[in-house]
This record gives structure tokens, C-alpha cells and sequence, in this order.
């Protein structure tokens, strides 16, 4: 996300404007990375800053989120976008989480035979 947001922020408003974006952020506790960690923070700061305007770079950033992580973004910019970003982690915790080589998917370990005891 740290990458994301810095990407969207430079796109839309430029390197300049990114880099007083960055340091507002850290006069505001926030360093730059940390910035996945603490995003209920960022969009405060923002908010604060820029009015309802800061949306638009949230949503932008949830958006190249998820497009990181190859999903479909299927919201809308009036969403709740922190419910998006808690979606987006359950999906890719869900997806690292599993082994490819999951017994409960195994087909062949159910056709075995238990081995006797000795």
C-alpha cells in the first residue's frame, strides 16, 4: 500500500506536491512507511488537509491496490473504502494461508489404507 499510495499521490498531484504530502504526514507521526500500517491515520490527515477531496486519492490508492494484488476492483468511489482494504487482506491472507498441497484437497490421501500398528 505504502508504494500505492505514493504512486497514486505523485500521479495526481506531482512529485513536489507527493513530497509536502509525505512530510505533512510526518509532521503528523506518520512515516512513509508506515503508511499501510496506520491508513485510518493517513486518510484523517488528509481529510483534515484537504477536505472531502482527500477521497479521491483514497479511493485512487484502494483501486491500485487492487490492482497489485490482480483482483477486480468492484466498488464504487461512494463505498466504504476501509472495508475494501480489510477485504482485499482477507483475500490475500485467505490465498498465502492455504498450501497448494492442502490435505483436505487431497483425493488420493482419503484411497489409502491406514498403516497397521507395530
Amino acid at each position: 500500500m505504502n508504494q500505492c499510495f505514493a504512486t497514486v499521490v505523485g500521479d495526481i498531484l506531482g512529485r513536489t506536491v507527493r513530497a509536502e504530502i509525505f512530510e505533512l504526514l510526518r509532521r503528523n507521526g506518520i512515516q512513509a512507511s508506515e503508511i499501510s500500517s496506520r491508513f485510518d491515520n493517513v486518510v484523517e490527515v488528509l481529510t483534515i488537509t484537504f477536505g472531502e477531496g482527500a477521497h479521491v486519492l483514497v479511493f485512487k490508492t484502494v483501486t491500485e491496490l487492487y490492482k497489485e494484488y490482480s483482483q477486480r476492483a468492484g466498488f464504487t468511489f461512494g463505498e466504504s473504502l476501509r472495508d475494501q482494504v480489510i477485504l482485499l487482506r482477507e483475500r490475500v491472507a485467505t490465498d498465502l494461508l492455504k498450501p497448494s498441497n492442502d490435505p483436505s484437497t487431497d483425493d488420493s490421501i482419503h484411497t489409502m489404507s491406514p498403516k497397521p500398528h507395530e
